[in-house]
Order: C-alpha cells, then structure tokens, then sequence
C-alpha cells in the first residue's frame, strides 16, 4: 500500500527527502514525533505502547486487500483466480535479439590451424549485451571448439578458437544465448588445402591403342599440397609432347578431389607417345606413356566411309516417345499419334502406321518406318523437314528418299539423322553452324556433317548437334556462347569439336549438354537455371558431375532448361528450370541438384522436352509432369502439373 499524496513531505531546510512511494504507514523503529507525544500527555516511558495501532494498522490493509480481490473475481470465493494482466510495453518496430557473426561472411583457414570465430550478441532493439554468455557448439563436420562457452565484452562481443580438421571440408558452428529467446546463429568454417605444391599421375599411364585413336581411358592426375591433401581449382596444362597427338582440354582445373583429367588421342606414328601434365601453380610436371599400334581395317572416327551412303544397310533403332516443345508423340505397336500445340502441323493427331522411331523439334516432327526412310512435318521455315522446300507441311513428307536412317534427332529448327555406318548428316536452320557442314547456311536436304566423323548416337539441341563414337569420345557442334559444345571455350564451331569427357549417353538442351559417364551424369554448358545439376547457377564450357543422385543412372533426357534421369531401381529425378513443374517434385521451385520426382513410381523410360516430362512403368502406364498450355500432358486439361500425372487418367 503506497503512502498517500497528503502524506508525501517536501523536503526540509535539512535535506530530509519526502518518503518514497511504497513505505509503510507504520514502521515501529522510527522515533515518535514531538507532537504525538504531546498528545499523549507523558514523557516516551510513560506512553502506551504503539504495538496495538501496529497490529491494527496492518490487519486493516489485509482486509482492505482481501476486499479489492473479491470484489476483481465478482464477488466468487474460492478456488485459484486469476491476476489481472501486467501492463505491456509497444513492441512494433523493435528489432528482436540476434547474435552477428564477426564479420558477416564464412570463415575459412588451412587445414590443421585455429581461427578466430567472433559474435556481438544484441539484445532487443539492436542494444549491445555486455556480459553475457554465450555458447557454441559444432553441428556438423570435424572441426573442434577449444571453448564451447564464452562471456561477451563491454560491446557485446564474445569470441572462441575453432581448430580445423586435418582434411579439408565444411563444418557448421552454431552460437546462442542460453536460456533467451535470442536468435540462435549460424557459422560456416570452412578447411582448406594448402598451396598446390604435388602432382601425380593416379590412372592412364601406359596405354596403347591404334595410331590415330583415342586411347581407351582418360588420363587423370591428382593434385595436392604440401601435406597430401587434395587441391581444388588448381591449373593444370595437358600437352603432347612426343608423338603429334592430341590432348583435350589442354587447359583446365581440378575438380573438388583435386583431380584434372584430359582424353588424348595419339599421333599417326607407331611407337612409344608422350604427354606431359604440368602443375602451374608450381611448375611441377609429371609425363604419361602410350603405345601407338598399328592401324585396323575397320573405320575409326575421323575417317570417312568409302562405301555410298545409299547402298549402306541400316538397323533402325526404336524410339517410341518423343517430346517437343508444346507437344508430346507416342508409338504403340508401329502407330503414331502426337497431341498437343499443332499451330504449324507439328502435332497430327493420327499420322499412320508402321513407324519404328520419333523425335520431335520445337515446332516440327519426324519419324522412321522399318526401311529407315525419314519423313517429316510441322514447321519448315528453315527446311527442316528435309524436302527442298521452306513450306509447312502439315502431313507428313520424305526427307530425300534415296538416304537411309537408323536413328533421328530434332533440335528446334534443325533435324540430324545416322545414315549407314553411323555417318552423320543434318538440315534445317544452320545460322549458328549447328549443321556441322563448315557453314552458316540454313540447308533444306540433308547435309554430311564435316570432320569425317562416325557415330554410335547424335543429339539435337536448339543450336548445337553432339554425336557419340563407339568408344565413348563425344563431339559438339553449333552455338556455344554458354559453353554447351564442352570444349572449354565458347566459341560457335561449325564443325565437330571433341568434349572433354568421355560419355556412353549423350542429351542436348537449349543450351547445355548432358551425358552418362561411368555411374554418373556429366552436363556442362549454360546453368542459369539449375540444370547443370552442380548445387550452383554457374555456366561451364567443360563436363561437372551432377549431384544428389542415389544410385548409377540407366536412362537420361534433356528438356530446354531442365534434366530428368532414370537410376537403378526406376525411380525418378530431375533438376533445372522448374516454372511449370517439369521437376515434377509437387513445387514450382527451381532445382541446382537432382530432386527426387514424387509419387514413388518405377519407370522405365523417361523423355522431357520444352517444359514438361513424361515417362513409361513397365506395364506400359504413361505419366506426365509441367507444362499443358496446349493439352500436351494428355490428361484431358489444359492445367500445368507439378506432379506426375496418369495419361488418359
């Protein structure tokens, strides 16, 4: 009970200042002042005592008290009230507690040293906390705290020694105020290597093969620092020195295990070759030998067919799902029928029987039947279809009869195809030299691609071409202003060029690359959406490996901007570009890794084109995922799916 206002003194000529708010009415060893004991009429040992007014004075502010709570609760006894609610202060606008970390970027040290890890820890409304204890800990990786828990400075500054593992990685720290509502900090360290100073040759050394070929494995060096461990990013040049071969990339850099690889193929000489891996940080340099044989009689690639193209037998290889870029074609037993955008004819419901084979372009389809004879429709406006002319064809038409095709790929406004013995031949729009013929000029018949080459498998993107030789050596062709021909440059080429990476699949996007290569998938080439699949928007003009896949890939596709592949099991994942949810993970979220497609089928087969994604289980089921402005997902809509959804379901 605060003493009233009438009770409050002012202070006195002495200096006594007023009685504070909250001091009792009554406090039995204060002295009696002169005029109560007037009152009393008696000296201070002859006075009544003061216990009873005490007494009295304190049972009257209980009752008081008692009153005011029965009257709060509305008049009922008993049981446990509650307290009326304390006054709040106005929160908007006050910034809540946080620990910074000092400075505010990751920290990063050689491997096996200590460095600094400093927070300021604010409290609400950005106010400094001296004094306070603040407590990390490690949440992932090796590295070791020699302090887990500190005290802040008069700033609000604390800081520790966080050790490094011996071996480079990432650990992630974290710091908070114990037993506050402060917002808990997270610390990324990470170790790294020392200075490259070593390399080794780790696999290739000692091959042999033909005067002229590829030898049958990439030569792979390791680079590492003075203590052995493995040096990312490090330069390394690939030169032939003794033989006239040739090494590719002859300039690159360590991957994330610090290893740099190159493909070489030897000179025209029999004989022991030579080439040499130099470090160029610090000019150290290993040597690898080869062993050029003798030539075979069969035709390697850079050798031309002496046989005519029109007198070549052909095997045509079955391609029953084709998808472009608003519409989808399937195959069922030698039947064709597309659905979908047909705005140049690109997409007859019912084409007609006996076909083998369909590949699909942006606005244009082709088809082999049994004999290998190509016919093709749709958009011919830089003759595409084949026939000699530049006018749409909205039924199908020959592609020059007297050649033969054993598979066909459909980029945006270009078509290649395999004649016998795997000679490739391409027509259409060729303004980036994605014909492969030496030239710029579009090309309404079909063309031989320069270089002389042979191939096991072609691929069409919108503006480059790539081919796959029976041992695994992949060329490119066309534009390149992302890198996406794989050459380390991104210079157009007008003919094939080899990638650096050897491949056994090969897919092409709108402007990236992909293939199958030992129990993974390399893509390179432009990556602003994701779709190089590397956890990073970067573009790459050589091979990265593509992460986030459980098992070794069976089955591979290419969309404009996105990529689906198939692993052991028949499970799905895609990443890249993810607008109209051709990922197929149930968002529209663009995706740098592999994402699992939801739903958990097995396929079997699976095809991306455009923006959408359609794919085949063993009992024949057909699913389609993204894009359906034009009803290309065959579901009876025209709603995009971020999901995989049952054709004709």
């Amino acid at each position: 009970m605060h003493v009233p206002d009438d009770n409050i003194r002012e202070e006195d000529e002495e200096g006594s200042a007023p009685e504070p708010p909250g001091a009792l009415l009554f406090d039995p060893s204060a002295p009696i002042p002169l005029d109560e004991m007037d009152a009393y009429g008696a000296p201070e040992e002859e006075r009544p005592s003061r216990f009873p007014q005490i007494v009295f004075g304190m049972l009257a502010v209980a009752v008081i008290g008692l009153g005011a709570f029965y009257m709060s609760t509305g008049g009922e006894a008993g049981g446990e009230q509650p307290l009326p609610d304390a006054p709040t202060l106005p929160t908007a606008g006050i910034r809540p507690g946080e620990i910074i970390p000092i400075p505010r970027v990751d920290l990063e040290g050689r491997v096996g040293t200590r460095i600094l890890v400093s927070v300021r820890v604010l409290g609400r409304g950005g106010v400094a906390m001296p004094d306070t204890t603040v407590r990390f800990e490690v949440e992932s990786g090796d590295a070791v705290l020699t302090e887990a828990e500190i005290r802040t400075g008069t700033e609000g500054v604390g800081a520790t020694e966080l050790q490094l593992p011996l071996e480079p990685g990432v650990s992630v720290l974290t710091a908070s105020v114990p037993g506050s509502n402060i917002v808990t900090a997270r610390i990324l360290a990470s170790a790294r290597a020392g200075l490259a100073a070593n390399i080794t040759v780790r696999s290739g050394n000692g091959q042999q093969a033909p005067i002229g070929e590829m030898i049958p494995a990439r030569t792979v060096v390791q680079v590492a620092d003075e203590d052995g461990n493995p040096v990312p990013n490090a330069e390394v040049r690939f030169n032939v020195t003794v033989g006239n071969g040739i090494a590719a990339p002859s300039r690159t850099r360590t991957d994330s295990t610090g290893r740099a690889s190159a493909i070489w193929r030897l000179g025209v000489v029999e004989g022991a070759q030579e080439l040499t891996a130099t470090l160029t940080d610090a000019q150290r340099q290993v040597r690898i030998s080869a062993t050029a044989t003798p030539p075979v009689d069969n035709p390697r690639p850079g050798t031309p067919t002496n046989e005519p193209l029109e007198s070549t037998s052909v095997t045509v290889r079955p391609q029953n799902f084709a998808v472009g870029s608003s519409h989808v074609c399937a195959l069922d037993s030698g039947t064709l029928s597309c659905r979908g955008g047909s705005e140049r004819g690109q997409s007859v419901a019912n084409v007609g029987g006996g076909y083998l084979a369909v590949t699909a372009g942006a606005a244009h389809t082709c088809a082999l039947d049994g004999g290998g004879q190509a016919q093709c429709w749709g958009a011919n406006d830089r003759g595409q279809i084949g026939d000699g002319s530049r006018s749409d064809k909205p039924r199908p038409a020959p592609v020059r009869s007297d050649l033969r095709f054993s598979v066909l790929a459909a980029g945006e406004s270009h078509t290649c195809g395999l004649a016998g013995g795997g000679v490739p031949l391409c027509w259409g729009q060729n303004l980036s030299g994605q014909l492969g013929d030496g030239t710029r000029n579009d090309q309404t018949v079909p063309r031989t691609v320069g270089g002389g080459l042979v191939f096991s498998a072609i691929a069409a993107g919108w503006n480059h071409t790539c081919g796959l030789s029976a041992n695994g050596n992949a060329f490119c062709w066309g534009l390149n202003s992302n890198g996406q021909l794989g050459d380390g440059s991104t210079l157009d080429r007008l003919e094939p060029v080899l990638v650096s990476g050897a491949v056994s699949t090969v897919v092409a996007g709108s402007e990236h690359t992909c293939g199958i290569s030992q129990g993974s998938v390399l893509c390179w080439g432009g990556n602003r959406f994701g779709q190089l699949g590397d956890d990073s928007n970067v573009n790459r003009g050589q091979p990265v490996e593509v992460v986030g896949l459980p098992a070794s890939p069976t089955h591979l596709a290419a969309g404009a901007f996105h990529n689906c592949a198939l692993v052991q099991g028949g499970r799905a994942f895609c990443w890249g570009q993810n607008y109209s949810g051709q990922i197929g993970d149930g968002t529209t979220q663009n995706h740098a890794r592999a994402t699992a497609v939801t739903g958990g089928h097995q396929f079997v087969e699976i095809h991306a084109g455009g923006a959408q994604t359609c794919a085949r289980t063993a009992a024949g089921a057909e699913y389609c995922w993204g894009l359906n402005q034009n009803g290309q997902l065959g579901d009876g809509t025209r709603a995009n799916r971020p999901s995989p959804t049952r054709v004709g379901g």
